[in-house]
């Protein structure tokens, strides 16, 4: 790692207040809020305090600060800011894209089992709304591509109108070969929608080359903004097409009151409903410029050089199965591993409450889930480590275990 590159990683872990305290590991789940994003989020609220929220101030500071959402998201993404809308979080882009597309009984649906329930559910409602099959790809953290994209093969024909999947599954912790899939469905006439709530942040993202048509996006997660807030891609020429399912005056090209109506085709406006949070979007603004001055293609190498230490490290314990993908191509900067015959739920509440390593258990592995980014490092890592060996040696106290029960009850 190059000595300027180590000072930017230092100098972020200077911005986390929870690193105070914290091995802070689950952005895959929601990470922490930075300085910069909180102060540009406080800046917004006192300003619409003060000046009041539809003061000419504050309109044309949001006008600016909804413009450069779109820029920077564009940016990430190599995408145009006119195929940029603004969404609640990615199920609700998810949802956007699934419900536009026309789907008739018959026609099918593919997804895979490594599947959040924002993707795999709206697939199960295309069934359950219009009487579309449904079909799901198997997905196992040690597949390799040429696995992974023969059974795609095999799955989508010409009754295939929609592929539904996560670039990175954020139950297997792999990345999937998204171009190649794309040109397979694309080939037969399918749209593909992503799922893209583990990859903005983390891994680059090329919308037009790999050709997606939709690509949904949130904040919260490894861009480490506020949640409430996400972005969606729609490749322009699948615009019009793609229907709006919530709609509201962004919707309409023109309406009057005597019945004359024109909906909205071609603007990828039409999908974002209403009033949305500018100090959200002020966040997010300052989380985009973090990461993009980090360097994107630095950030995947380096939270793919902590994934490759995390598996050195928790490989010499005995007792300990990694269970996440161990292949180059696969790899990125989630770590799945577990203690066979512990629930997973009650080590991960065993690191927070013995050793401050928030964590995240993922109950279709029986596995924990590390989300190792920039601001983390090694020496957590190690820290870490150490505690599960403690696990292994002490076992884990019976509280955690009673605990991690109770809440599966509940």
């Amino acid at each position: 790692m190059a000595e300027g590159q180590a000072d930017r990683w230092a100098l972020l872990r200077t911005q986390y207040p929870v690193l105070r305290r914290y091995a802070y590991m689950n952005c895959g789940w929601s990470g922490p809020l930075s300085d910069p994003v909180v102060d540009a989020m406080r800046r917004r609220v006192e300003l619409e305090t003060w000046e009041g929220p539809v003061s000419k101030p504050a309109m044309e500071d949001k006008q600016v600060t909804t413009a450069r959402l779109r820029e920077l998201t564009a940016r990430m993404m190599n995408a145009d800011v006119d195929e940029i809308a603004i969404t609640g979080n990615t199920t609700e882009g998810v949802n956007i894209a699934v419900n536009g597309v026309e789907l008739q009984p018959g026609d099918r649906v593919i997804t895979t089992t490594a599947e959040h329930g924002g993707g795999i559910i709206p697939a199960y409602w295309a069934r359950e709304r219009r009487g579309a099959e449904v079909a799901l790809v198997s997905v196992e953290p040690d597949d390799g591509h040429g696995a992974i994209l023969e059974r795609f093969d095999q799955a989508i024909d010409d009754r295939t109108k929609m592929v539904i999947l996560s670039e990175i599954t954020y139950s297997s912790a792999q990345l999937l070969p998204l171009r190649q899939i794309v040109e397979m469905a694309h080939a037969r006439g399918a749209t593909v929608i992503v799922d893209g709530a583990q990859t903005a942040g983390h891994v680059p993202i090329d919308v037009h080359a790999t050709g997606v048509d939709a690509y949904a996006i949130p904040s919260h997660k490894w861009l480490c903004g506020p949640d409430g807030i996400g972005m969606l891609y729609v490749r322009r020429d699948r615009i019009a097409d793609i229907d709006p399912v919530k709609v509201s005056m962004r919707a309409a090209a023109s309406y009057d009151f005597d019945g004359h109506f024109e909906p909205q085709r071609d603007k990828v406006t039409k999908f974002e409903v209403s009033t949305m949070s500018t100090p959200t979007m002020a966040g997010t603004v300052a989380a985009l410029e973090t990461y993009l001055e980090s360097g994107v293609e630095e950030t995947w190498d380096r939270v793919r050089a902590l994934c490759r230490y995390a598996e050195a490290r928790f490989d010499r314990i005995a007792g300990v199965d990694l269970t996440g993908p161990r292949a180059e191509e696969s790899r990125t900067g989630l770590f799945l591993f577990k203690i066979p015959g512990v629930d997973p739920a009650a080590l991960t509440s065993y690191l927070h409450g013995e050793g401050d390593v928030i964590a995240r258990s993922v109950k279709q592995r029986e596995s924990v889930r590390l989300s190792l980014h920039v601001y983390n490092n090694e020496a957590e890592i190690d820290h870490t480590a150490e505690m599960v060996e403690r696990a292994v040696r002490e076992g884990v106290p019976a509280s955690y275990v009673e605990a991690a029960a109770r809440a599966l009850g509940e």
